[in-house]
């Protein structure tokens, strides 16, 4: 039996250079992803893979980190195989499990990799084949991608050849072919591929590749996976993204009653994961996605209030320059806003959203996309509500836009051509078109906006003929649009685009009530009640106080059906039981609350959080008078205290350092002699690194950290990593933000 230190990682040749204060011995891939010890616990899936290790409990943290990758969970994988590593440094598969779960990041994956190829003599011929793999792959050899997953998967089928019995390497290829499948190698045979998979099941009836039967189909034939939807969530309990997953199928299938079910419980497991743990949400795969998919859901199924909390809920996550900005795609901020503009439009919520558009939720942005449709929100609410000054102004507004891109769409223009040189006329007309590519498309995008606008001024002013001819240029949906032929008279129209509405949103509650409305108002009453009957089979969850849902109100009394015309839902038999939604965790994400301090200043006198209460606190965790880039941190901070006090905020940090220790930070300060504008505190034993997880448990090391915590005592942003966190301008912008939104 091998005994290693736990703080070290023992593999490859030594680093020779001591690394920066925070930083892994083991090199720049260790210095990212979680640095928190694992631990062992039920329903991440039944799975195994023989692996060679020297740790007692080595592999059956590898076999929980297997399933986490089934699961695409892919953080706390990576967190598994390094308590694996921490324990067994000479444990090769531990290193191809963290390349695994960096699938998304190839450089991570290459560097950890390295590390189990150096170890292949280790490992038995069936390991081998797996590492093998996997390096191959991320060799860069032969540069086409496209080449190397084609390999990969030629890897795959022959570790399953030599290994027929190993269900683990079925998965993956499974998972490989339909994850190349978006990379351009397109799936020759759905059937083949799932008669693979069914080799699986037949032996596992509950084997987490459920997961990836599901993302077969879920694009082709959706129907086909509906017993793995019914399956999945109980495959692996534990991991949010396998109760997101049926979600799919069910959306696919038009039944949003299941698939809101499934979203709501893959959100519930993840905040109540993220509090424990006390991450960032974004920190989470696939996170976003699945509550801007809830929130279409609910737009789906008619209920406002619970879709408009969902994006609100999105937007007041807190923001991170890695995780969480308006410029990723995939990210919360993004798809909060977008959401919540799309929601409050469909709607009608137009007093909500001229009330939003003045605060916090719906500010005013320097993008300019999202400017132009904050604009646009506004000029919709200020039409519908009959303001037509107001409205004149919301297009002068968005005419200023477009003339701004114009001119930055010329100056881009200008230097391409400048940079250019002598370049041929025809690559120097390409050039110079890709360089007003981003503001050529803030043009076109402002002038749509412009003209619906306009044509919104026209229907005002009874210009009927120039507002169709905008509302047929019109990015509204076609319920909406119906709805407005039908207010201009043209009744043909509204009936035609209803109809087509109502035919492309099968079971959508929104397109059935305009399309209710439009029948009754053009007297075709058998037809409308025929659209009523469908639309109360889809109610069970209908906002009847939104305006689309309550102008149908004496339609419902004509009809003779009661003031609350909605219907329970009947859950269909093939969805199976499942657990209470409520008791899985929170719907909307919760701060975590910060745990108490309790240390020394400089002249032995003791604070703790609780004499905090009531006021917001940045807490810095800092690695002592040694480290300079903490010496940087404090400084920049110091700098501007005054910034930091306008906003609120008391500043406190917390040193590695004893009381002795601690006096050099304060002589380290460059501010004439005097002393740092805010505490610094001792904490020797790291008690309070350990408790807000500013330790690295696996090279036992304490880390670098930065906490906003709100008056009631829960933190409301955190930065935990190698380096200090120096971005003061953006963690000042997101502290008044979220002071705003969490309550101060």
């Amino acid at each position: 039996m091998r005994h290693f230190i736990i703080a070290l990682f023992v593999c490859g040749p030594a680093i020779a250079e001591e690394p920066l204060p925070g930083h892994s011995h083991q090199g720049h891939a260790f210095n990212e992803g979680p640095r928190q010890e694992a631990t062992l616990f039920q329903g991440t899936g039944k799975v195994h893979l023989p692996i060679t290790t020297d740790w007692e409990f080595g592999q059956a943290f590898f076999d929980q980190g297997l399933g986490q990758l089934h699961g695409f969970w892919y953080y706390e994988a990576e967190r598994s195989f390094r308590q694996i590593a921490a324990n067994d440094p000479e444990c090769a598969m531990a290193y191809w499990g963290m390349a695994m779960a960096n699938w998304e990041n190839p450089k991570r994956a290459k560097d950890f990799i390295e590390k189990a190829t150096a170890l292949l003599d280790q490992l038995t011929p069936h390991e081998q084949q797996y590492v093998k793999a996997q390096a191959n792959f991320l060799d860069d050899q032969p540069k086409d991608l496209k080449r190397r997953s084609e390999e990969l998967l030629r890897d795959l089928e022959d570790l399953i050849h030599d290994h027929p019995n190993d269900l683990e390497a079925k998965a993956f290829l499974a998972c490989r072919i339909w994850q190349f499948s978006q990379k351009g190698i397109s799936i020759p045979s759905h059937e083949a591929v799932d008669a693979l998979l069914q080799q699986i099941l037949t032996k596992a009836p509950l084997h987490p590749a459920h997961h990836y039967r599901i993302h077969l189909w879920d694009k082709r034939k959706a129907a086909r996976a509906l017993d793995s939807a019914a399956k999945l969530g109980f495959t692996a309990p534990a991991i949010a993204h396998m109760w997101h997953m049926p979600g799919h199928i069910y959306s696919k299938l038009n039944r949003f009653e299941d698939a809101v079910w499934h979203q709501q419980a893959s959100a519930r497991i993840d905040h109540a994961h993220m509090i424990e743990q006390k991450l960032l949400p974004d920190q989470i795969h696939n996170y976003a996605h699945n509550n801007e998919w809830l929130a279409r859901n609910w737009v789906h199924l008619g209920n406002a209030p619970d879709a408009v909390a969902m994006a609100k809920s999105l937007l007041a996550n807190p923001r991170h320059p890695k995780l969480n900005t308006l410029e990723g795609k995939a990210h919360s901020y993004r798809y909060g806003r977008d959401r919540l503009i799309e929601i409050l439009e469909k709607f009608e919520l137009w007093d909500k959203s001229l009330l939003l558009a003045g605060t916090t939720w719906l500010e005013p942005l320097a993008t300019t996309r999202d400017e132009i449709r904050r604009q646009r929100l506004i000029g919709l609410a200020k039409f519908h509500l009959n303001q037509k000054d107001h409205l004149k102004e919301t297009i002068a507004k968005v005419e200023a836009i477009k003339e701004i891109a114009a001119e930055d769409h010329k100056k881009a223009q200008d230097k391409a051509r400048k940079d250019a040189g002598d370049k041929p006329e025809k690559e120097l007309e390409g050039i110079v078109k890709n360089a007003g590519k981003q503001q050529g498309q803030q043009i076109d995008m402002a002038q749509k906006a412009i003209d619906e606008l306009n044509g919104c001024l026209a229907a005002l002013d009874g210009d009927q003929e120039a507002a169709l001819k905008a509302l047929e240029k019109s990015k509204r949906p076609d319920f909406a649009k119906a709805l407005q032929h039908l207010a201009l008279g043209d009744h043909k129209k509204a009936a035609e685009l209803s109809k087509s509405a109502v035919e492309k949103g099968k079971n959508q509650t929104l397109p059935l009530a305009a399309r209710i409305q439009i029948l009754h108002a053009l007297d075709r009453h058998d037809d409308a009640r025929k659209a009523f009957d469908q639309l109360r089979q889809n109610s069970s969850q209908l906002d009847l106080t939104s305006p689309p849902f309550a102008r149908l109100a004496p339609i419902a009394r004509a009809y003779e059906l009661p003031d609350d015309w909605t219907l329970p839902y009947e859950v269909p038999a093939d969805f199976g039981e499942r657990p209470k939604a409520d008791s899985l965790g929170p719907l909307h994400w919760e701060p975590p609350s910060a745990p108490d301090f309790n240390h020394s200043d400089l002249y032995h006198g003791f604070h703790k959080l609780s004499q905090y209460s009531g006021k917001p606190l940045l807490l810095i965790h800092y690695l002592g008078h040694s480290c300079l880039h903490c010496a940087e941190q404090l400084n920049a901070i110091a700098d501007r205290i005054n910034d930091f006090e306008k906003a609120g905020l008391t500043v406190v940090a917390i040193s590695t350092d004893d009381i002795l220790e601690l006096k050099k930070s304060q002589e380290n300060y460059n501010a004439d002699g005097k002393e740092f504008p805010f505490l610094l505190l001792a904490d020797p034993k790291m008690d309070s690194f350990h408790a807000y997880g500013t330790y690295d448990d696996f090279e036992k090391q304490a880390l670098h950290g930065t906490f906003l915590i709100s008056p009631n005592g829960r933190i409301l942003w955190s930065d935990i990593a190698a380096d200090p966190f120096m971005d003061l301008d953006f963690l000042l912008q997101e502290s008044r933000r979220l002071l705003k939104l969490h309550g101060r």
